[in-house]
């Protein structure tokens, strides 16, 4: 059973915010009235801050092009998503949304690139205005009763499939690419879990199903970069 939304109470920090426009999900851990409404939700986006950071570094200490880009994005996911969580504000949903496109359409389109359909000399301008349009979208529907977390679900499956259809794959395989993909089907269930009810301690602060899926996304974002970081020539001309 889905968990009703409604607004913080009057005269807490976010709640402004939170009446103007509510999410349209309520995860499990119940709000409180303080600047971190979500505590376990929102500190668990910190797993993303330290992979990334780990990622830059390792990147900058290896020359690795793919490494460094691939931290930062994972920056902005934790960044955007512990901002959203902080507050419980259907606004402030739009940049998790957003933090969310900015990794899953760098994949998108690297793999694009791969096959040939987009150029290396457009992947920038092309992404950039993909991530723009889709949070443009997510806006638009947020008055509709779409449920915007498909948008989502759609570009992984785009990931998946552009994937496999690769003409060659990396040097090394793709054991990176499907223990990413293992890792966030697994990251997937405890949000679900979270969601419906079933993995559910509303008062717990410190473990949620949904900070567990923070934690599992972060360690797939970081096996995704070395998937990629693997395939030769990806950035020439880029």
């Amino acid at each position: 059973m889905a968990h009703p939304i409604v607004p913080l109470e009057a005269g807490c920090p976010w709640e402004p915010f939170s009446s103007l426009w509510l999410p349209n999900v309520r995860w499990c851990e119940a709000q409180l009235c303080s600047v971190v409404v979500e505590p376990a939700n929102t500190w668990s986006n910190l797993a993303y801050v330290l992979a990334g950071l780990a990622l830059l570094w390792l990147g900058a200490r290896q020359r690795d092009r793919t490494l460094r880009i691939f931290g930062a994005a994972e920056i902005v996911v934790g960044i955007s998503s512990l901002v959203y969580h902080m507050s419980f504000s259907g606004i402030l949903q739009v940049l998790d949304f957003f933090g969310m496109y900015v990794f899953t359409n760098l994949l998108l389109g690297l793999n694009l690139v791969r096959s040939g359909a987009l150029s290396r000399r457009r992947f920038w301008p092309v992404y950039a205005g993909s991530v723009l349009a889709l949070t443009a979208l997510t806006v638009a529907l947020r008055f509709t009763p779409f449920p915007i977390q498909g948008i989502v679900f759609v570009l992984i499956l785009g990931i998946v499939a552009t994937e496999l259809r690769q003409r060659t794959a990396p040097p090394a395989g793709r054991r990176w690419f499907f223990a990413s993909l293992a890792t966030l089907t697994v990251a997937a269930g405890f949000s679900a879990a979270d969601v419906t009810g079933v993995f559910c301690d509303p008062e717990n602060h410190l473990v949620q199903g949904h900070a567990i899926w923070h934690v599992l996304g972060a360690i797939s974002l970081v096996f995704a970069a070395f998937h990629y970081r693997r395939i030769p020539d990806l950035w020439e001309e880029a």
